[in-house]
C-alpha cells in the first residue's frame, strides 16, 4: 500500500504558506497512520501546513482531506457530501437564516471525534461559508477548513 501511496501522489500549486510535498518528504509515521485509518484511499496529494501534513485523497469515489501531526496523529479529516445528505436540522437552519442562498458545497468535518458540517452558500455574487453542528447550531469558534 505504501508503494501505491508513493506512486499515486501528485503536486499542485497552493498558498504561499502551504508547501506541496513529494511523497518521500512526508514522515513514515504520517503515511502509516493514513493507510491504517483510510485503507481504501488512493490518489494522494501532500502539503505541508505549518508543522502539520495535509493530504487530499479519494476513497470510494469521495474526495477526502486529512490533517496529521509529524508524529502521525490525525487532527481532523473531512469528506464531501451532497446537500441531501446534510442532517435535517442543518438544512432547516440554512433555509431559515440564509434565505435565497443555495448550497454550493457541503462537507463533513470530524475534529477530535466531533462531527461538524461546513457548507458553502451562494446567492447571486455573494458567498458565505458556515460551520454547523449536527443540531444546526452555527460554530463560529470552528474555522472553516479550505
Amino acid at each position: 500500500m505504501l508503494a501505491i501511496l508513493l506512486a499515486s501522489s501528485t503536486l499542485f500549486a497552493c498558498d504561499k504558506e502551504d508547501q506541496d510535498l513529494a511523497p518521500d518528504k512526508v514522515p513514515a509515521e504520517v503515511k502509516a497512520s493514513l493507510v491504517k485509518t483510510f485503507t481504501n484511499a488512493i490518489n494522494f496529494e501532500w502539503e505541508k501546513k505549518e508543522a502539520n501534513y495535509e493530504v487530499d485523497f479519494d476513497m470510494n469515489t469521495v474526495e477526502y482531506s486529512a490533517l496529521f501531526t509529524a508524529s502521525g496523529e490525525m487532527l481532523m479529516h473531512k469528506y464531501d457530501i451532497t446537500a441531501t445528505e446534510l442532517p435535517e436540522e442543518v438544512k432547516t437552519v440554512i433555509t431559515q437564516h440564509y434565505t435565497d442562498y443555495r448550497i454550493d458545497d457541503a462537507e463533513v468535518v470530524d475534529k477530535a471525534g466531533t462531527r461538524y458540517y461546513q457548507v458553502d452558500l451562494k446567492k447571486d455574487n455573494m458567498e458565505k461559508r458556515v460551520v454547523l453542528a449536527a443540531d444546526g447550531q452555527e460554530q463560529a469558534q470552528i474555522s472553516y477548513w479550505d
